[in-house]
């Protein structure tokens, strides 16, 4: 199971919520007429007030988004998830981080060439 690409967009009616580009592979034990599709949008269990209230919080700040934190398996054998909402990075910060990247980049090559020749 793979969260890191994933979001949640909630419908614009404001009743529920689809969580979308979630990987959760297919089962092992199971036949082929018994799998899923890996990546296929699915629907969120919540109540409608929670689906509207999230729905008001990402309408009303610009730039917020819902991601899912973390996932467990209940006792049903179901898939939960833990949600949070959180702002994106601007640009600024984007910048600092590629700068960073970079000069580690840079002087982990300068370490490689200096221990090969």
């Amino acid at each position: 199971m793979n969260i890191r690409d994933g979001f949640i967009k909630p419908n614009p009616n404001g009743r529920s919520c689809t969580l979308m580009n979630i990987h959760i592979g297919k089962h092992a034990s199971a036949g082929e007429f018994f799998q899923h599709e890996e990546r296929r949008p699915r629907q969120l269990l919540l109540h409608k007030q929670e689906a509207r209230r999230l729905l008001q919080k990402t309408d009303r700040q610009p730039g917020m988004t819902i991601v899912p934190l973390r996932a467990y398996w209940s006792d049903q054998n179901k898939v939960k998830f833990e949600i949070g909402l959180c702002r994106g990075k601007n640009v600024r910060d984007k910048r600092q981080d590629i700068m960073e990247r970079e000069g580690k980049r840079e002087a982990n090559r300068m370490i490689k060439n200096f221990n090969v020749g």
